[in-house]
């Protein structure tokens, strides 16, 4: 799980997008107004204080593990976690790749693969 040292505004704001939550929704959560953040989106380098650093703490930790993937993409940390079947069909798929272009090479031996 991403974690955040010190949230800012570029942070809330991707925790916001990946709740999917308005800019209302968001603020009314944390007990702000719907201005703070707009300023937050403005101005991504501010430092919320204390109370808002807990409770930003608070909703990433509460949330579903497909927005936690959302925000750790939306503050460009795109690890996806892949499952071992789609890791073994893509396996799979790079071998059959390959035995195709092998027979394509012996049937036509003077051709080289494309770059």
């Amino acid at each position: 799980m991403t974690v955040i040292e010190e949230w800012t505004g570029r942070h809330a704001h991707a925790l916001r997008t990946a709740l999917r939550l308005t800019n209302e929704a968001f603020a009314e959560q944390l007990g702000i107004s719907p201005r703070t953040l707009t300023k937050w989106r403005e101005r991504p380098e501010l430092v919320p204080g204390p109370f808002l650093q807990k409770a930003l703490d608070t909703y990433l930790e509460q949330a579903s593990p497909d927005a936690k993937v959302r925000f750790a993409a939306n503050l460009g940390q795109r690890r996806v976690p892949i499952d071992s079947t789609v890791l073994t069909q893509l396996n799979s798929a790079l071998g059959d790749l390959a035995r195709a272009l092998a027979r394509l090479q012996a049937e036509d031996p003077g051709r080289s693969p494309s770059p």
